[in-house]
């Protein structure tokens, strides 16, 4: 499923006319089912791993079995993670600069969304 994700996300990036005012491109990964979400949680376990948990660029609720990860480089950005219901697994990924992205998430769901600003 990931495979089609990617490749439906680079047929669109690559035929579709961005305008110049809008100033950011945005794209994202939605898991289709519990083993796509179990993946993406790994994924993002790892990235916590590799960026030794910095409480700056990692938001975890172990509460409620939500794992979500918040990174940016560059400057300007605006960037929130929502998650509620328990289970979920997020990533917002901000590059570049004055980005606008938010991620909510309602339970039991896996996200990855990737934004570049210019």
């Amino acid at each position: 499923m990931f495979k089609k994700t990617f490749t439906a996300a680079a047929l669109v990036l690559a035929t579709a006319a961005v305008p110049a005012a809008a100033q950011q491109i945005s794209f994202g990964i939605s898991a289709g089912n519990q083993q796509e979400r179990d993946a993406i949680t790994g994924a993002l376990a790892l990235y916590q791993i590799a960026n030794g948990g910095d409480p700056v660029e990692v938001l975890t609720q172990a509460a409620t079995g939500s794992v979500g990860v918040i990174h940016q480089e560059g400057n300007g950005h605006n960037g929130s993670l929502a998650q509620g219901g328990g289970g979920n697994a997020g990533g917002l990924f901000q590059f570049g600069n004055n980005t606008n992205a938010h991620l909510n998430q309602t339970g039991g769901q896996g996200d990855l969304v990737f934004t570049y600003g210019w």
